[in-house]
């Protein structure tokens, strides 16, 4: 595919390079993959936590799951959007299931030992902006 370098035609040279910069639909997509993975994560950590009451080995501490369910879904969420920008709001191969198993590993562990969630931002915050830094220099290293 070529690029007319007419100026009347209105058509910029490179203008296919970032398919999805000034494309609404494709962060409204990017959006709505990250929301359904992040919601995917809180269902799954929450079925997970309530059928561990019953036949799993991690048996659950007393007190409401929704905190940690919700501060994973956040976190998983961030990451997801993280990771669609950084692929120029494309496709990327596998990025849910890696994000999903790492987000539901995280919601385990935390309905089985319940830390303080201040100290879990704390670690979560941190890891967050890294891979907020990572992405950036993703964007600028990779694009055309």
């Amino acid at each position: 595919m070529t690029t007319s370098t007419n100026e009347a035609d209105g058509a910029q040279p490179g203008a296919e390079a970032d398919p999805g910069h000034g494309n609404p639909r494709a962060a409204l997509a990017a959006l709505g993959w990250s929301a359904a993975v992040a919601a995917t994560v809180v269902a799954l950590g929450y079925a997970s936590y309530r059928w561990a009451s019953t036949v799993s080995p991690l048996e659950p501490l007393p007190g409401s799951p929704w905190p940690y369910l919700a501060t994973w879904g956040v976190l998983c969420l961030a990451c997801c959007l993280l990771l669609r920008w950084s692929a120029g709001f494309g496709s990327v191969e596998g990025g849910a299931y890696g994000v999903g198993a790492l987000a539901f590993a995280g919601i385990r562990i935390s309905l089985a030992h319940r830390p303080d969630l201040a100290l879990l931002w704390a670690y979560a915050a941190p890891a967050v902006a890294l891979i907020a830094v990572a992405a950036v220099f993703w964007r600028l290293r990779h694009r055309s």
